[in-house]
């Protein structure tokens, strides 16, 4: 009897032995569990673990019938304070498999998700981009150029010799009819005075007077030429808007300052222009040159001293709603004087060749649409 006992308790030893690595992988797998979080990936690992050992410790001889285990811990009293999920034979947990299945089900979910917001986005993008273009119409930019020649040494405090010639600023331009000037305002000294006089363009504001100056423009009243009567130049620019402004002045300053005080000027006059008429085209119109026998060495009132001005001038076009006109080419020789044939003091044109002039602005419109207006401030193309 006692020999039966003592083989029992070998057997029973051995089979502790045996069975003990398997206990202790059930041990490790559940400190696992309860040290790493589902949410980075390792919990799911361990729990897989701990199910294959279970299931393996359930096989082993001797040991068929289900095994209970605890996913949750356990009190010194042997109370389960948690609950106990039942690993079948065969197959992991009903709880486990379920959640399997749920994450598969989000994963799968989560998926279509993703694809379907990647969708939005690209459709969101390629309508975002479609309508780029439908939006975006390619406005051309003008370019004012300059003849360069070799200048010559002027004496005088009033200008200097530029040593080139501004010339009309290259721009796709459309050919309109006088009902263009509909919405436009004219503003300058007597020889804008003769466009408004002769050129037949009775849609236009004009608003100038013999002997105006870009120092007078905004500082004095100017005369309005459809009643005659004197205006404030600041108030009318501020209360009624325009579509195309066209400016000349520059004649009555060449022995008024320098060059450089007419420039500064021009350019703060066309700033306040701008600002008060975002909308408009602004036309920097050049001075015409005067005859041979107007041109004068001796005094400021030569043709040398008009190019300074009208370079200066010039460089104020930006391409995009402001441009430089000149019609030079049209009344002067092959020298660059004023044509004798067409002045009758050598400084301003016969009436029957305001025509002319009044073709060759036709010749350049730029249509307000065309124009970009995406700064608040006006963009000026720097002097050489």
């Amino acid at each position: 009897m006692k020999k039966k006992k003592k083989q029992r308790r070998s057997l029973q030893l051995k089979e502790n032995i045996y069975n003990s690595p398997y206990l202790i992988l059930i041990f490790l797998t559940t400190v696992v569990v309860m040290a790493f979080s589902d949410e980075i990936g390792f919990g799911s690992v361990a729990k897989e673990v701990q199910i294959f050992a279970s299931d393996a410790y359930a096989k082993m001889p001797g040991k068929q019938e289900a095994a209970m285990v605890s996913s949750e811990p356990v009190s010194e009293t042997g109370e389960d304070v948690g609950e106990v999920h039942t690993i079948q034979e065969e197959g992991m947990p009903t709880e486990l498999a379920s959640a399997a299945g749920s994450k598969e089900e989000n994963a799968g979910s989560c998926k279509e998700k993703e694809e379907e917001i990647s969708d939005d986005i690209d459709l969101n993008t390629d309508n975002q981009i479609k309508k780029n273009l439908e939006n975006t119409e390619e406005i051309p930019k003008g370019i004012t150029n300059f003849e360069y020649y070799d200048p010559i040494q002027i004496d005088s405090p009033y200008y200097k010799d530029a040593g080139k010639i501004a010339l009309t600023t290259e721009y796709p331009y459309a050919k309109e009819n006088v009902s263009y000037f509909n919405d436009a305002a004219f503003l300058g000294d007597s020889r804008t005075l003769g466009i408004s006089d002769y050129a037949e363009l009775e849609g236009a504001d004009f608003y100038c007077d013999s002997g105006m100056m870009i120092f007078k423009l905004l500082e004095e009243e100017i005369t309005y030429q459809k009643t005659g009567n004197k205006v404030d130049l600041t108030q009318v620019l501020q209360e009624k808007q325009y579509g195309k402004i066209y400016i000349m002045l520059g004649m009555n300053e060449l022995g008024y300052g320098n060059t450089q005080m007419y420039l500064d000027k021009y350019q703060e006059v066309l700033q306040k222009i701008k600002e008060w008429q975002p909308e408009a085209v602004v036309y920097v119109m050049a001075n015409l040159h005067v005859s041979r026998e107007k041109n004068n060495f001796e005094s400021e009132f030569n043709n040398i001293n008009i190019n300074d001005k009208n370079a200066a001038a010039a460089s104020l076009a930006n391409g995009t709603d402001v441009f430089y006109l000149d019609a030079n080419p049209l009344f002067t020789d092959e020298e660059g004087f004023l044509n004798a044939e067409l002045t009758f003091d050598g400084v301003h044109l016969y009436a029957k060749h305001y025509d002319v002039w009044r073709e060759f602005l036709l010749e350049h419109a730029v249509e307000p649409k065309e124009v970009s207006h995406g700064d608040d401030q006006v963009t000026f193309v720097g002097t050489e």
